[in-house]
């Protein structure tokens, strides 16, 4: 369901590349076919690169080595793991790193064992529709010439091409993704359960914050392999 769209693609605040061999070390896996199936993949970890909140891995497959990106979660090297899916990224450039990769996978989760257990070690989706709870007292007023997120929802074909003004409190905030910064605010409103809004930026700012954007409801956004909002603003700009 398009409410229920899993978009696994994570970019990673790199402070230090430890120990990065060149990348002509590394063999890429042959397809993106490859790196989106949905059947269990089998990795040994062969380096760890810590960037404080999230991690690169460079793991071996059958033989076949290659980077993939994670949440920044206990790994060690030389043990073997288990993930599903992943989506195969292009001429990845981190700018934090300094670095371009050929290609890499972004991975929802690793886990200890091939079969799917509580166990699992999970790595936050950033971009995942998760249900977010809104605070009983969470009251945000409806901006001047604004729209609230309720209104939003349950009209949102109205809405789709055109720029709006929504207030809301940053509850998730992932900064980095393809250029981008992506943004979930609430405002304390909601239809049909859904209550947090995505919102891609070039402006900073943190979660907790109560901030106004302006920018333009796009519905439907296919980013591929299946991975699609129903909802997202685009191009968003603070309004101080």
């Amino acid at each position: 369901m398009k409410n229920k769209m899993k978009f696994f693609t994570v970019l990673f605040s790199i402070l230090m590349l430890v120990g990065c061999k060149d990348k002509q070390n590394y063999s890429k896996i042959n397809s993106v076919a490859t790196a989106a199936k949905t059947d269990v993949h089998k990795i040994v970890v062969k380096e760890v690169v810590d960037g404080g909140s999230y991690a690169y891995l460079n793991v071996d497959e059958n033989g076949q080595n290659y980077w993939m990106a994670i949440a920044n979660i206990p790994v060690i090297v030389g043990n073997t793991y288990y993930y599903d899916g992943g989506m195969m990224m292009k001429d990845f450039e981190s700018k934090q790193l300094n670095k371009t990769f050929d290609e890499i996978v972004f991975v929802n989760t690793i886990r200890n064992t091939e079969i799917l257990e509580e166990t699992a070690i999970e790595a936050e989706n950033p971009h995942a529709a998760a249900p977010v709870a809104i605070e009983n007292d969470l009251k945000i007023e409806k901006p001047k010439n604004g729209t609230s997120l309720a209104e939003l929802f349950s009209a949102k074909n109205s809405f789709s091409g055109k720029s709006i003004i929504v207030k809301g409190k940053v509850v998730k905030v992932n900064n980095g993704i393809m250029d981008k910064n992506w943004i979930h605010i609430v405002d304390g409103t909601q239809f049909e359960n859904k209550v947090d809004l995505a919102i891609t930026t070039i402006e900073t700012v943190n979660v907790g914050d109560i901030v106004t954007f302006k920018g333009v409801i796009i519905l439907d956004k296919d980013f591929g392999q299946g991975y699609i909002y129903d909802i997202l603003m685009e191009e968003a700009k603070v309004i101080k």
